[in-house]
């Protein structure tokens, strides 16, 4: 077998690979990614393939390298012959030296792809809402419908809206304009996806929500794919919008962060009229974990040293030790000969860095040793959990 980054003469091959595997027709993607494929021994044939977009994401209030890894794909008639293993092995270590810090992917099977240092990430919470129990609140501010007449004035104010929204959690893409093609293709007429913006008392922007008619059983509701709001009169703009649809759809459903209770919103929970539920968002892994000890935020001042185990990235193998003062790394030095208070394998490592497990989740991880109960409280500084988010696809 094989393995090797395609060329760009080998990209066609690579999206019909996709398109027999997902069984889509083919397409010919919107943007160009960097590729890996696998290879019989004479070359001829690409058996499998995965995708690379570079993503700048948030991580601890900077923006860092991200990778996300889509379009993991193999002919039926290839599968279980080692091509994809082959691509990561070969992808991780370039994906290291070429100054990414994160990756990121969504799985077919998290036990899959754990072999490979990722782990299963945050999680979103999904909301649905029966619109007939929404209190009647008064119309403080005004509503656009983002359209041909407007696409340049709604993408400024939404470009403005999701740079906040995106600056809170960990995980979240930095979009480019390419992401935003929902406000500049926005055409609610003929594709019936609708880009409703709110416009509080004051006239300022304060939340914008992306929507189509999802028909369940006999019933209609108003579906979510983007859900965005600056503050309390922000979401409370978008559903007096959603209630005013009661006549024809049922209910509103839209996914948050799990760190974000709205809660408090809700006056009636008996009846159906309020659903929440835990959505997977992908999992993720440390492609650096010196870069990430440097970027992560810490609490208070401190020093730790941590033992790492990666199976696919050399150069993350070994003890680190972290000064950290006031929330932030002082130095990062690996294979000190420090002893390490805590052993953690990449998966575990990456998944609790970034904030998505508290330190009391360690206690039950299988792939951490060499701590006790009583260390939880140092641990605690530099694994706890953070606001994370994530609703880009790769």
């Amino acid at each position: 077998m094989i393995v090797r980054r395609i060329t760009a003469g080998e990209r066609r091959r690579a999206e019909e690979i996709f398109s027999i595997a997902f069984e889509t027709p083919w397409q010919e993607e919107a943007y160009p990614t960097e590729k890996y494929a696998a290879f019989t021994e004479d070359g001829e044939t690409m058996t499998s393939c995965l995708s690379v977009l570079p993503f700048p994401a948030f991580f601890d209030g900077a923006t860092v390298k991200m990778a996300g890894i889509g379009g993991v794909s193999s002919l039926p008639q290839y599968r279980r012959t080692g091509g994809i293993r082959g691509c990561f092995e070969k992808m991780l270590p370039d994906l290291y030296r070429e100054g990414y810090m994160l990756s990121m992917l969504y799985p077919f099977s998290t036990n899959y792809y754990r072999q490979f240092g990722y782990e299963v990430w945050a999680r979103g919470a999904r909301y649905e809402l029966d619109l007939s129990y929404i209190p009647r609140l008064p119309r403080q501010g005004r509503f656009l419908l983002a359209d041909s007449s407007n696409r340049e004035k709604a993408l400024e104010d939404i470009q403005m809206l999701t740079g906040e929204w995106e600056r809170r959690y960990n995980g979240m893409v930095e979009l480019t304009e390419r992401e935003y093609a929902f406000v500049t293709e926005a055409d609610p007429y003929r594709k019936q996806e609708f880009v409703y913006l709110y416009y509080n008392a004051r006239g300022a922007p304060a939340g914008y929500m992306v929507c189509r008619r999802e028909r369940d059983g006999q019933e209609q509701r108003v579906v979510c794919s983007r859900f965005v709001f600056r503050d309390r009169e922000g979401i409370e703009g978008l559903l007096t919008l959603a209630k005013s649809m009661q006549a024809d759809h049922r209910s509103i459903v839209f996914t948050l962060p799990a760190s974000l209770r709205i809660d408090p919103l809700i006056d009636e929970w008996s009846m159906g009229a309020y659903r929440r539920g835990d959505t997977s968002l992908g999992m993720a892994r440390v492609v650096n974990v010196e870069a990430a000890l440097k970027a992560a935020r810490f609490r208070g001042s401190g020093r730790l040293s941590i033992e790492i185990t990666d199976r696919q990235i050399a150069e993350n193998n070994g003890v680190f030790t972290v000064c950290f003062q006031d929330g932030r790394a002082v130095s990062v030095a690996g294979n000190t000969g420090k002893k390490a208070l805590i052993r953690m394998e990449i998966p575990e490592f990456s998944r609790f860095l970034t904030g998505a497990a508290d330190v009391s989740a360690l206690l039950y991880s299988r792939r951490v040793s060499g701590f006790s109960q009583e260390d939880l409280g140092l641990l605690g500084q530099v694994f706890y959990e953070k606001p994370c988010f994530l609703t880009e696809y790769f």
